[in-house]
């Protein structure tokens, strides 16, 4: 079932399928829910899966000027409340979609029953992170954004990868062509001013699964690994063949992963 739910200042596009114990996809930046297709389909054979096109991003309306993951996560709390999820529920969020989880988690621990970041630092955004971001910005503001997706998305492969999934390389493109300019930089400041979950997730009630591509150049895996390496609660996924975006660059590795941790007993 697809639906549009409407909040104050919100407007987001949802894709619910299957029954079972309920699971949140949240997207990329630049991306959308189709990106989880895969995924889907085969968790959606168990679960009640609940997908979600970010702010500014697919078919949801912009996000508003003052856009922040910490207040996105009392929206994400509006949309259980308004799809009768009354249960805990496991949350799945890549890269940008990871801060939104996070935020999500650490305003309402209750609710999670499990949590899988994929490729996203539970940090907050360094300098040389923050950097690049205002580069990308700048570009956009000058309307340079084909020329930035031209050299960003590629990057986002394993080296070669990007020649060996020419039909993931299509869905990106597709996927950030739906971003508009406001929804781009508005999701940029969100990404820059995103907060740190380390110490939550240092003594975090619920499982972990810390998804990591050893070639991601987006951000640091070496980073990430030492970092899930300090919490208690997390099961760290290397992809050696990877690079940000390993549920499609080694989906079969990722999906074995994901069905291994669901069986985790909290």
């Amino acid at each position: 079932m697809e639906q549009r739910l409407e909040f104050s200042e919100y407007s987001l596009f949802i894709k619910e399928e299957g029954t079972g114990s309920p699971i949140l996809m949240l997207h990329s930046y630049w991306g959308n829910h189709h990106l989880f297709d895969k995924l889907a389909n085969s968790l959606k054979v168990k679960h009640h899966v609940i997908r979600i096109d970010m702010p500014g991003h697919g078919k949801s309306g912009a996000p508003p000027e003052d856009y922040h993951f910490d207040s996105f996560a009392n929206i994400l709390h509006q949309v259980m409340v308004k799809l009768n999820i009354h249960q805990k529920i496991i949350v799945i969020g890549h890269s940008m979609g990871g801060y939104a989880a996070l935020a999500f988690a650490a305003k309402h621990p209750e609710l999670i029953e499990k949590l899988v970041l994929m490729h996203s630092p539970v940090q907050q955004a360094d300098e040389p992170s923050i950097k690049l971001r205002n580069r990308e910005a700048m570009l956009i503001e000058k309307g340079k954004k084909e020329l930035l997706l031209q050299a960003t998305i590629p990057s986002n492969f394993a080296p070669g990868n990007s020649d060996r999934f020419p039909n993931a390389v299509l869905e990106l493109y597709q996927s950030a062509s739906q971003v508009n300019e406001i929804g781009a930089l508005r999701s940029i400041k969100a990404m820059n001013t995103r907060s740190s979950y380390l110490q939550f997730l240092q003594r975090s009630p619920f499982h972990i699964l810390i998804i990591v591509g050893e070639h991601d150049k987006v951000y640091d895996a070496a980073g990430q690994l030492k970092d899930a390496l300090t919490m208690p609660k997390a099961k760290i996924l290397r992809l050696t063949e990877s690079g940000h975006l390993g549920f499609l660059e080694e989906e079969d590795n990722v999906l074995d992963g994901l069905n291994e941790f669901l069986k985790v007993k909290n």
